[in-house]
């Protein structure tokens, strides 16, 4: 009996059977990088590092500059930082389809915006303005509760008339999220404003201790940076966190003497009539002679046996664990929502940093945590939080009968 030769098989269908099979434990090879690729990327990242780097010198530079100008500048600053934020966040649940059959709709977070800020800024502003402005009280504050209660109404009603059938779903999930917006954003960050009405120490401090914190960060997470701190923001490590909140106490507590020397910064602004306070400088930011421990002295052969420390570098190390410890949350809190919508940046205002938003998402947390500790630890003295200010007495004063203030004259020279 002759035997068959055997022929390849052509069959398609049979051919994966008889293929040899792959072990499961070999590894893919990996993936050829061409060279041009790896240029293109060693470019690209050079750039971003170029464009990072010139405009934080740019916005720091100019920050500062911006400080030295005063509260009268840096209000509006923070009123257009807000806006640009509030703008930022609301496009990111907005869809452009839609808001076309909607042509009203889309001016209706504005307003509510508009009507927000300008009751707020009013209300954080009325010492100042009755101190530089006293008839603008019957024009702005006689009725600006009603008034602002009126606009609020009106914008209600617009959004009621704005409901379009089969867009019901769309346009109440918008006006939640400009309502949060509105909350997380602009009501806490405008506290910022009345931070500044202490003394712009009280608005540069926490807002350095941020940033120098986020600097911190970066460095050691470069540098140490081993061990994974969130998985929800995979570059942030536990080292660059530990490492940046040791410096940001440091610096914290070197800053609050550094700046206790300048005293435009530590007067708190009373009015509009000059840009850069005045004042008789609060003991707070009266150094005193503090004595080391004898070891110091003995280590040191009797050379540093005191140091000088302001009472406002206690405070300021409050500052600097808040801001390293607590206030990053406040990014990764902008982090999560930004990966929710699968957002890299929540804009592209500023080159190599992102929106507005990106530069800013710690500091609401932290702007919201000063005002907090100022009105309950700094500012507490007898009657701090209940008298009003000499404008206000003024004010009141001047809406009395002759009568009444004969009564007050009298019981005040008792």
């Amino acid at each position: 009996m002759s035997k068959a030769k055997l022929s390849p098989v052509k069959d398609s269908a049979s051919a994966p059977l008889l293929a040899p099979l792959k072990s499961p434990h070999r590894k893919p090879a990996a993936p050829v990088v061409q060279p041009a690729a790896i240029e293109i990327e060693k470019k690209k990242g050079a750039n971003e590092f170029v464009n990072r780097l010139v405009f934080s010198l740019l916005m720091c530079y100019g920050f500062l500059g911006l400080i030295a100008a005063g509260a009268s500048v840096c209000i509006p600053l923070v009123l257009f930082i807000l806006v640009m934020m509030f703008r930022e966040v609301l496009r990111i649940n907005q869809k452009e389809r839609k808001d076309r059959q909607l042509p009203y709709f889309r001016f209706l977070p504005w307003w509510f915006l508009s009507v927000t800020v300008a009751l707020m800024t009013l209300v954080t502003l009325r010492d100042q303005v009755l101190a530089t402005y006293p008839q603008a009280s019957r024009l702005l504050y006689n009725h600006i509760g009603m008034t602002a209660f009126g606009l609020y109404v009106i914008g209600l009603v617009a959004f009621v008339l704005s409901l379009k059938k089969g867009m019901y779903r769309y346009q109440f999930h918008q006006f939640t999220w400009m309502a949060m917006t509105l909350f997380f954003i602009v009501l806490q960050g405008s506290l910022q404003v009345s931070n500044m009405l202490y003394g712009m120490v009280w608005f540069l401090l926490p807002l350095s201790c941020v940033v120098n914190n986020d600097i911190w960060a970066y460095a050691f997470g470069k540098s140490f940076g081993r061990t994974r701190l969130l998985a929800l923001s995979p570059k942030k490590t536990l080292e660059g966190f530990l490492g940046a909140w040791l410096f940001t106490m440091i610096f914290a507590f070197w800053f609050a003497g550094f700046l206790s020397r300048f005293p435009p910064l530590v007067c708190p602004k009373l009015d509009f009539n000059s840009a850069l306070p005045t004042c008789e400088v609060d003991p707070l930011f009266v150094s005193e002679d503090v004595a080391l421990p004898a070891w110091v002295a003995t280590v040191t052969f009797d050379y540093w046996k005191s140091v000088s420390v302001c009472p406002v570098q206690y405070h300021a190390l409050a500052f600097g664990v808040f801001a390293s410890l607590i206030a990053p949350f406040g990014g990764f809190f902008a982090s999560g929502l930004k990966r929710a919508f699968k957002l890299k940046d929540f804009g592209d205002l500023i080159p190599g940093h992102g929106g507005m938003t990106d530069r800013m998402d710690c500091q609401i947390i932290m702007g919201l945590f000063t005002w907090v500790y100022l009105r309950n630890v700094v500012f507490t003295g007898e009657g701090a939080s209940t008298c009003p200010s000499v404008a206000q007495i003024i004010q009141c004063v001047a809406a009395l009968s002759e009568s009444q203030r004969a009564e007050v004259i009298r019981a005040l020279s008792v």
